[in-house]
């Protein structure tokens, strides 16, 4: 009992953090809440040692539903950092906009701790709470702003959406349960390896499984939501959405297509290849017709999704530790790239009645100097150039894909990296080298320390990532041993 408390207290701080900010915030004045983002950052900081202390232990708890090992660390951490990040862009934002809640901070918190629950499980039901933790709460993220219709059809398309892939994913782990008569992860793995199960439900199952996760990160055929929902939702919610319930969904996948379905990859590969291809398509062609920059950022994130299930291609059940480890290396990357470009605009907002799209960035390096600069920064990492964490992180992953025998999808990834280079250094070419066709009204409200710190820790994280970046190299081949091992 006390080994299964001490796996879990990094969740169990951040519960009692959400319970009291939900407890505290009706009590204080407007000016009064300001403080308490520093709450749910104190509790992510305090909770990612915890978690860290636990990186050399090898157990599972609560009849082997949770797994703590090296993989789900490694998520953790990366998890907890995204929250503190969004925490970090929010507070002043909410304030200008006259929605400064704890709610906000709670739902964060809470669903941090759904994905946290996704990455460190191995049992399906486990999974499965909190995969709707996670769900549940980024519905009211993205809805908000209540006030404001787009927000409303944010929050009301990412449910309907949403519902429907828990729906594919659920149907599809029911009929793995049937097949296998167990809901643990290494057990249904090992009832599908030694057989014999009847292939056409398997099939059936595999495709439900895909579809669902390809619904819950953006994947086309069904990405269509991902627009909209980006759009819509609050720009910090934004952030912390298009980047949090990725990795979520990226730690199961790996588990998924590797202790349960490694032995199926004749079956899944074939058609993961024609969901990546398609979703680097979608990601890249609609991202150069957008003008707007959160729509743009969509549509980019669409298009890493697809690099992403190159990896997880790549991994297979050849037991190849690269390719899963690229994953989680890119994963980081695309955390500090993407948290810093969403909290550009976040300043941008801030500060003067900027809209968010190319016309209002326009001329920007004279109006946010700093600012455009580290966007710029952000922006070449997103491209993937040298020597930051983008270009590494895409080097990685392909590397991985070509390692793995499929140097051609390599090939088509690294095409369509270069397509969407067109659509990052256009907003580079905006701040630098056009005028704006209207000056932005300036205000002095928007002045934010702990913005300012978010934003430079995603540009350090970009930079060392880029320069140093074996640590975290290390930590990733160190997560997948285990795992691969098993």
């Amino acid at each position: 009992m006390k080994q299964d408390l001490l796996a879990i207290m990094p969740e169990i701080m951040l519960i009692a953090t959400a319970v009291v900010i939900l407890l505290v915030d009706p009590l204080l004045p407007v000016d009064g809440r300001r403080g308490l983002s520093w709450l749910g950052i104190a509790a992510s900081v305090t909770a990612a040692i915890a978690t860290w202390q636990l990186r050399d232990e090898e157990y599972s708890v609560f009849s082997h539903s949770i797994a703590v090992d090296k993989y789900s660390i490694f998520f953790k951490i990366l998890l907890l950092v995204v929250a503190a990040l969004a925490m970090l862009l929010s507070e002043k934002y909410l304030f200008l906009k006259k929605r400064l809640l704890g709610d906000y901070y709670a739902l964060i918190l809470f669903a941090t701790i759904g994905m946290m629950v996704m990455a460190e499980a191995v049992d399906l039901i486990t999974f499965f709470v909190g995969l709707e933790l996670m769900a549940l709460c980024s519905y009211l993220l993205a809805g908000f702003f209540r006030y404001q219709e787009r927000s409303v059809e944010a929050g009301m398309k990412y449910f309907l959406t949403g519902a429907f892939a828990s729906n594919f994913l659920l149907f599809g782990m029911a009929i793995l349960y049937g097949l296998a008569g167990s809901t643990n992860y290494q057990e249904i793995g090992d009832a599908i390896r030694l057989g014999p199960v009847p292939s056409g439900p398997l099939v059936i199952a595999i495709v439900l499984v895909l579809a669902g996760f390809a619904f819950k990160v953006g994947a086309a055929p069904f990405h269509n939501w991902a627009p909209d929902v980006y759009q819509g939702a609050p720009t910090p919610a934004a952030a912390f959405l298009a980047v949090g319930p990725k990795i979520a969904a990226f730690a199961a996948i790996l588990k998924f297509f590797t202790i349960m379905l490694g032995s199926q990859e004749s079956t899944w590969v074939p058609l993961m290849i024609a969901v990546a291809i398609l979703t680097m398509i979608v990601g890249a062609t609609m991202a150069l017709l957008q003008k707007d920059l959160k729509r743009m950022l969509a549509f980019s994130s669409i298009g890493h999704v697809g690099y992403l299930l190159l990896a997880v291609i790549a991994t297979g059940s050849s037991g190849r530790s690269i390719g899963m480890s690229s994953v989680l290396f890119y994963l980081a990357a695309y955390t500090f790239m993407n948290m810093g470009a969403f909290g550009v605009l976040v300043h941008m907002t801030n500060h003067s009645s900027f809209g968010d799209t190319l016309d209002d960035i326009a001329g920007a390096g004279k109006s946010f100097p700093w600012a455009a600069g580290i966007m710029s920064l952000f922006m070449l990492s997103l491209t993937g150039v040298p020597p930051t964490a983008g270009f590494l992180a895409k080097f990685y992953l392909f590397s991985a894909v070509v390692d793995a025998g499929y140097a051609w999808l390599a090939v088509v990834g690294a095409l369509f990296s270069l397509v969407s280079a067109f659509f990052y250094l256009r907003v580079i070419v905006y701040m630098y080298m056009r005028s704006p066709e209207q000056e932005l009204e300036m205000s002095e409200d928007g002045k934010s320390w702990d913005l300012g710190l978010g934003l430079g820790i995603a540009a350090t994280g970009v930079i060392v990532l880029g320069i140093l970046p074996a640590p975290v190299v290390d930590a990733a081949q160190n997560a997948v041993v285990k795992l691969l091992g098993n």
